[in-house]
């Protein structure tokens, strides 16, 4: 695994509990029964030690059924910075009705106007997040921070004067592809 740059902060559990109890929306990852991954977009509720969300028939609930893996990812921008938060685990789907009153999940509501009478509890494996944070930033909180050409570079490929730099080009290779 890479060391996170100095732009770069990685998030405690704790904070990303506490980012994940201000969303609504993220979007969870679901590996289906070929093993080919799909990505949904869903309300839910984070509670002290799980994400409770609803569902109705259909793909996403096949995935939890048959008890595959899950990842559930939100993010955010906030004053040019950007964090992002996942949640690796899985999800099984709640059947009495005090796991339903305790989820907290009564009061959500789908974006959808389609009922989910299905509510799942996904259980984490692991919690993990980070932050990145703008360059001025960084650089203003005693980091190394990214230098004057390389911030030019992030912000558009761009030279100096603000024109974009060519890519360099590579001649072919005799006797063979050019990658």
């Amino acid at each position: 695994m890479h060391a996170p740059s100095p732009e770069t902060e990685v998030l405690e559990v704790a904070e990303c509990w506490r980012l994940l109890r201000i969303g609504h929306l993220g979007r969870i990852a679901v590996v289906d029964p070929d093993g080919s991954p799909d990505l949904f977009p869903v309300n839910y509720v984070a509670g002290a030690d799980a994400l409770f969300l609803r569902t109705a028939p259909g793909a996403k609930l096949d995935a939890f059924a048959a008890g595959r893996p899950v990842a559930f990812e939100i993010d955010r921008e906030n004053h040019g910075d950007v964090w992002s938060v996942v949640v690796r685990g899985r999800a099984r789907i709640l059947d009495t009705d005090a796991e339903v009153e305790a989820s907290g999940v009564r009061g959500l509501r789908s974006a959808g106007s389609w009922v989910k009478n299905e509510v799942v509890r996904v259980d984490p494996d692991r919690v993990s997040g980070r932050r990145f944070l703008r360059a001025s930033r960084s650089a203003a909180s005693g980091s190394a921070g990214v230098s004057a050409p390389a911030s030019a570079a992030l912000a558009g490929h761009a030279g100096h004067d603000g024109k974009p730099k060519p890519i360099p080009h590579l001649p072919p290779r005799p006797g063979g592809s050019a990658v």
